[in-house]
This record gives C-alpha cells, structure tokens and sequence, in this order.
C-alpha cells in the first residue's frame, strides 16, 4: 500500500470534522475555550471620564483654587466644580461635573486648601473621556477566538459574565500493549513503563479538550473491540497508541477498519509516525497511534491535534510552519517527510541527538519539530529550515493553505 502524504492525510481527517455545538458558559474559567460568535462590547468604556493620574480636577485656568472636596476610586465626588475650585482626585477615580482637567500631583503646591500650579493645566490634560477606549458595539473578539487570561480580565471588565462558547471535545485515550505496566508498579522482564496515555493526556488538555479517561488495553482484539464500541457512544475522538502496525499481536487497524466500515487513511509518507489509522464512525472520529514515544508525540501533534482545534471550532487550526537556523548539518532525507526534534534557542534550531522513535531522552527537550521534506538535500549548519513551534508564544497561527510548505 502507497504512502499517503501528509497533506492529503490531514485534508481527508479534517473533511467531515465540523465544529461541535455552542454553549452559554461562565466566563470564570473559559480560559483555552473557543469563542462561537463574535462578541462587542455591551456599553462604552471607561463607564464615566476618569482620571489617569494622581492630581486634582478643576477647570483649566492659571488658577489659583480652593479645595472643596475629593473624589477617590469608587467613591465619586457628588457635587460640581466651579470656575477657582479644585477637588482632590485619585487615579481611576471618576472627573467630577464642572472639571475639564486634572493637574498633577508633582506640578502642584498646596496650603492647606489653597492650591497652586508651577505648570498651567490644559483643558483634557490627564483625563480618561468616557468611551475613548470602546463605544458600545465595538468589535472585540471574532468566532474562532481562543480565550486568554488577558481576554478575560476585558470582557470582565465591561461586566459580561457568560460567553458563546464551543462544547469541548470529549475524549478517551486508550494505550494497548501486553508490555505496559503503570509508573510505580513492579516492572518484570520485558515490560516498560506507560508513558504515552500520560502524554496524549497532558496534550489533550493543552489543546482545549475534556478528557473523559485514559486507560490501557492488552493486545486481546475480543477487549479492543468492546473498549472501541463502548467508547465511540460517548466520546468525540478516540486515540489510541499502539498495536496500528503489522504485527502478529497489532489488532487496532483491523479493529478500527471492521468497526467503522474501512479506514480513513492507513500509514502516512512521515517519519517518525508512520503507521498511522484514521476512522470515523457516528460523531467520533478514531485515530491509531504509533506506540513508540517519540512517534506518539508527532502523530498527535500532526493529526490529533488537529481534530480537537477544528471540533473546538478554533479559527487556527494546525501550528505555524516557520523557518529558522538550524545548528547541525542534516543528511539528505529519505522518501518520506521526517520530523526532527529539536530545542529552539536564541541562535537557532538544535536537533535533538538521538532522533530514534523509542527514545526518551529527547522528549526531555523537545520544543519544535524540523520538517524536512520528501527527498530533500543535506543541509548544512547555518541554513535556514521549516519547523512547527510547539509551544511559546507564535506557536499557532492560521495558515492560507495548510502548511507554508507542502508536507
């Protein structure tokens, strides 16, 4: 069976993956959550004209003034300013009737109530205009949006408690494998420790799901296939690492095909991550993972991720292919596209040493993928090279086709 290129894997997964419905949620802990509508601002903002500074408000003259009173944040002054009068103003505090300027505290002299200033004030000088920042109806955040603590504290601040949001996708994770033995357990000859249900646990979370479980299964078909079609009633995606190759003792792929009535796709032109399984069946979709750590990793970032951002209804759905120095020379690459961990530092990409698909040690720091595609030349140290950002800020961004270059 021919290799299938990434893009056209990942074009036919995402074909009949549609945003899941919306929902009113609390603001409070929406943080990471998918807006479903646009949302404007229900009034203007600031509410009243305030004060940006520490000072006094008066109407703007060469003075001098007479102090009749204070208006402090959340206490306003009641009453109106007349012409020679001045009122004792705090930072954020609301400008009082009749005052169209606020001097300074350090341009100002003060005796008692008397008041004096070594510069003229200006009229506006030093005050917030109520709605120069947002009219009522303004534009503040599109469909698609991904919610930030710093969206947070804006929309908190214009008093919206509830937002438009998309259901988060519901996910179940299952690692199969007569070889896994829990962290912690007594390990005997032969067995390793489960790592990959931790880190597809930890993913799903990052990129906005709701894990329901995570779980592993013995490579028993009879278990995989009730495990499957008990998980598919409740779940929006199903991963599973794990048993996809070709094996005597590798049941997913068969399980998945007679389950949903055939595959997706089956194995992609990548390296690491190559047999990969993808079906769909009702509303859930399922993807067969490869079981070694490193291959997880790149199968989900690649295809798994992926799904939860579109079901999300986020507008930015794959990572951002950018290019960077990379550090080390690289071989020519093979006939399949190939995904090289590296760390991302302030002088470029540094491949991690060990690139084998079994290997933990370069998980430990990982934070980029290098792509290189199908067939490319040998690189040299210093060249510039196309990589996907796994974290850190511009790690996602919307792309006009999927990928800068063609994967």
């Amino acid at each position: 069976m021919a290799l299938m290129p990434i893009d056209d894997a990942l074009a036919l997964l995402l074909r009949d993956v549609s945003p899941l419905a919306a929902e009113t949620a609390d603001l409070a802990p929406s943080s990471g959550r998918v807006l479903a509508q646009a949302l404007v601002s229900p009034k203007a903002f600031p509410f009243e004209d305030n004060s940006a500074m520490d000072g006094y408000a008066l109407a703007a003259s060469e003075g001098p003034w007479r102090l009749v009173g204070e208006s402090a944040a959340g206490h306003p002054f009641e009453g109106r300013v007349a012409e020679g009068e001045a009122v004792r103003i705090s930072t954020g505090a609301v400008v009082p009737q009749g005052a169209d300027s606020v001097l300074i505290q350090e341009n100002a002299e003060r005796h008692g109530s008397d008041l004096r200033a070594m510069q003229t004030p200006r009229a506006g000088q030093h005050i917030r205009h109520a709605g120069s920042d947002l009219n009522c109806g303004d534009a503040l955040l599109d469909a698609g949006h991904i919610l930030q603590a710093a969206d947070l504290a804006a929309l908190a601040g214009l008093g919206i408690t509830h937002v438009p949001l998309r259901r988060q996708p519901k996910v179940i994770i299952f690692a199969t494998g007569d070889e896994l033995v829990a962290p912690g357990e007594p390990r005997q000859r032969g067995q390793i420790y489960e790592s990959n249900a931790r880190y597809l646990s930890a993913a799903v979370s990052e990129a906005g799901a709701e894990l329901l479980s995570a779980s592993t299964l013995p490579d028993d078909r009879s278990v995989i296939d009730a495990a499957l079609k008990d998980a598919i009633e409740s779940a929006d995606l199903l991963l599973l690492s794990g048993g996809v190759s070709v094996g005597d003792h590798d049941h997913v792929g068969a399980a998945l095909a007679e389950l949903c009535g055939g595959l997706t796709f089956y194995k992609v032109r990548m390296k690491p991550g190559k047999p990969v399984a993808a079906a769909r069946k009702g509303g859930c979709v399922l993807l067969g993972l490869p079981g070694n750590p490193a291959s997880t990793l790149v199968a989900f970032e690649i295809f798994g991720r992926a799904v939860l951002k579109r079901l999300g209804g986020a507008g930015r759905v794959h990572r951002r292919l950018d290019e960077a120095v990379v550090l080390t020379s690289l071989p020519a690459a093979g006939s399949r596209g190939e995904l090289l961990r590296a760390s991302l530092t302030p002088a470029g990409l540094q491949p991690c040493s060990r690139q084998g698909s079994g290997d933990l040690s370069s998980l430990l720091t990982v934070d980029a993928l290098i792509y290189r595609p199908p067939g490319s030349t040998p690189i040299t140290a210093g060249d510039r090279v196309p990589y996907l950002a796994l974290f850190g800020p511009g790690s996602e961004h919307p792309l006009e086709a999927q990928w800068t270059v063609k994967i």
